[in-house]
């Protein structure tokens, strides 16, 4: 200890607002059977957790099974939002935005619990007396990724940015796939074709278990992470590998399970969403997401504040340079390992005083990713080269 004296040290990291959004949150919407858990939300930590809350694989095998998959994938406990619906529900209906017993519940149920889903996986198990038409996916899919656009506008609108994943149930195997998931102009959703059951479900359960374990910018199919935990992939009733045409279902925009040369297990191939522009792979949705989530965080704060306006009656450019720091410091400190880069542009000619109002503009560079490598191998005679 030595003589009596005063020790002093510096502080840090007590600057910065404590923001935290969580990339791993997700949510499943599946079939109930029974009645009393039917359009009741619930937030579940493990399969053992499932099981007390009434989801066995007894009494309820689908939502079990997607459960079941997604814990084996994830590899330990992580909290999922789970919504059973009754057979007679269609997925089209569960994510129509004015139905306040489907997505928007569930959307709402985890909000309210000061979280937010980041991914929504939809499926559906219909009974067997159920016809979903005459092409090679059941007709309730295109109508369900229709619908979802407005389910997203909503959310988003909520201050929940949320993408979607539609289950593409297979129905008619020997029919030529006529749907294109790229075509459809949706931002938020994306179609998951292939599962671990020959009957033409989708193993949502392990997709939203991989996009759990790892960042949002880490893309499901990044071979580096490793196979999926999942036995064996159908598409209809049929094992992956004997699938004609599984390219040609890659390119119309299906997420799939494929795989890789030299590696063992399965993979999933590139994640695509339903459209061809900017927000067309999963990846790129969910760190704009992040992103979006945390500029409400910091703005909100904001809210009612004053700001200096100089002599032409525009925000003054220290006020601007103030608010725009505030969004890169936060991004820099919560995803700046997530993305390339970021920018935050505040135009100084606002009339503020009269509208009472700001206008900003936030871009996310994200990452790039190697979804194709080129090779050119040739023979190399040192003595002529």
């Amino acid at each position: 200890m030595g003589k009596p004296k005063v020790n002093l040290s510096f502080g840090n990291g007590n600057l910065l607002q404590d923001i935290e959004i969580a990339d791993g949150i997700m949510g499943l919407i599946a079939t109930g059977q029974t009645v009393g858990l039917q359009g009741v939300p619930m937030k579940i930590n493990n399969l053992a957790d499932a099981v007390t809350k009434g989801v066995t694989p007894t009494a309820e095998p689908a939502a079990y099974r997607h459960l079941q998959e997604f814990y084996n994938e994830l590899g330990g406990n992580q909290d999922i939002w789970v919504l059973l619906l009754a057979d007679s529900v269609t997925m089209t209906e569960a994510v129509t935005a004015t139905n306040l017993t489907g997505a928007v519940a569930l959307l709402n149920a985890a909000y309210a619990d000061n979280t937010s889903i980041r991914v929504l996986g939809i499926t559906r198990t219909p009974p067997v007396s159920y016809v979903g038409g005459t092409d090679f996916l059941d007709d309730d899919v295109p109508a369900a990724v229709t619908a979802s656009k407005t389910l997203g506008d909503w959310a988003l609108g909520k201050w929940m940015p949320t993408r979607f994943i539609i289950e593409g149930r297979v129905t008619n195997e020997g029919v030529e796939n006529a749907y294109q998931p790229s075509a459809a102009s949706v931002d938020y959703t994306g179609v998951l074709l292939g599962g671990s059951k020959n009957d033409g479900s989708a193993s949502m359960g392990t997709l939203l278990g991989r996009a759990a374990k790892y960042s949002a910018e880490q893309k499901i199919g990044k071979v580096a992470n490793g196979s999926l935990q999942i036995p064996q992939v159908y598409i209809g009733t049929k094992l992956l590998q004997n699938v004609t045409g599984l390219d040609a279902l890659t390119d119309d925009g299906f997420i799939t399970f494929i795989q890789q040369p030299q590696k063992a297990g399965f993979y999933f191939g590139f994640d695509y969403m339903a459209n061809i522009a900017d927000y067309r792979r999963l990846a790129y949705g969910r760190v704009t997401d992040k992103a979006a989530l945390i500029a409400v965080a910091v703005y909100v704060n904001q809210l009612e504040s004053e700001v200096d306006v100089d002599a032409n009656g525009q925000i003054d450019d220290l006020d601007i340079q103030h608010l725009q720091t505030l969004i890169l410091q936060q991004v820099s400190s919560n995803m700046g390992n997530q993305i390339s880069g970021f920018s935050a542009y505040i135009s100084p000619a606002q009339d503020v005083i009269n509208t009472e109002a700001l206008s900003m503009k936030l871009g996310v560079t994200p990452k790039g990713y190697l979804g194709v490598i080129n090779i050119e191998i040739a023979l190399n005679n040192p003595a002529t080269s």
